[in-house]
């Protein structure tokens, strides 16, 4: 058997464009990373505070990775906090002019066909595309400025924003998606039937589309304000899940769960799916 060259491949690119006064575009930095072993399946991991995160899956078997700040400084000329008797202090910008730098950077390491890729700042907000082979798995998190979307890939994946909305198009295998302020759209040419998926938010719609055959168990949950919409002919059951935690022996608490949820079939039932929002609809959409 032959043995793989495993290796750690670190890219640090830092911002080369500044933006002038008149407001010049942002530069695109653009890196080919290979896995250590091309004909393996591999997993990408990717992080970023501020911004946007687009993954698109392609036939080839490199990471392309680009990288663009947008121009725009989170906290710059608005909400920011002045410090108590700053109109007392000197101005010592006075005669001065301010320049907008990109600012960030890019590191990404690659090692046993696990490559991790990180934008280090928090202060621009930056727009982080990423093409893959077709067969990679991901792990993406976002926090600020922008959304997660995925097209065209056949990996599990796995994601979670904060402030922005998710998109997973055109995949298959496994997904577990997560975020508090925005929308979860999810379109499936095929599930594997194998893994348990769940699409989550808190305060936005769940949004998945399956294919006409698909067999699945559902767990439907809105907490607050919503209702449920479907293509598929699905009779609704509620359900209880109770659990109980007794730690008083050992000086703790005893704790009693109820946990309420709706739960139906379509095609005899199979691989199951949970979608749950607090505000917001969940909607069952069957591939045309």
């Amino acid at each position: 058997m032959r043995t793989s060259k495993v290796f750690l491949f670190t890219v640090w690119i830092l911002a080369t464009a500044a933006f002038a006064l008149s407001g010049q575009a942002a530069s695109s930095d653009r890196v080919v990373v290979p896995f250590s072993d091309p004909g393996k399946p591999g997993l990408v991991k990717a992080q970023l505070i501020n911004g946007a995160i687009l993954v698109k899956g392609y036939e080839g078997k490199e990471v392309i990775v680009e990288f663009k700040p947008r121009g725009h400084v989170v906290g710059d000329d608005e909400g920011g906090m002045e410090d108590e008797g700053e109109d007392e202090k000197p101005n010592k910008h006075a005669g001065m002019k301010r320049l907008k730098a990109g600012g960030g950077g890019l590191d990404v390491e690659e090692s046993k066909n696990v490559m991790e890729i990180r934008v280090p700042s928090w202060k621009a907000d930056i727009d982080l595309t990423i093409q893959v082979p077709m067969n990679t798995s991901l792990e993406l998190h976002a926090v600020n400025n922008g959304g997660i979307k995925v097209e065209n890939v056949n990996g599990d994946i796995e994601v979670a924003n904060v402030n922005g909305g998710i998109s997973l198009s055109r995949i298959t295998g496994s997904a577990v998606a997560q975020t508090v302020n925005g929308d979860v759209t999810a379109t499936f040419i095929r599930l594997d039937g194998k893994k348990p998926m769940s699409l989550i938010t808190l305060n936005g719609d769940v949004d998945i589309t399956l294919p006409a055959t698909a067999k699945v168990d559902f767990r439907l949950k809105i907490d607050n304000h919503g209702e449920i919409y479907s293509d598929f002919e699905l009779a609704l059951q509620d359900k209880s899940e109770k659990t109980v935690e007794d730690k008083r022996s050992h000086g703790g608490r005893y704790k009693l769960k109820i946990d309420k949820t709706v739960s139906g079939s379509i095609n005899g039932g199979g691989q199951e799916i949970t979608l749950k929002t607090f505000n917001g609809d969940i909607l069952l959409r069957k591939a045309k």
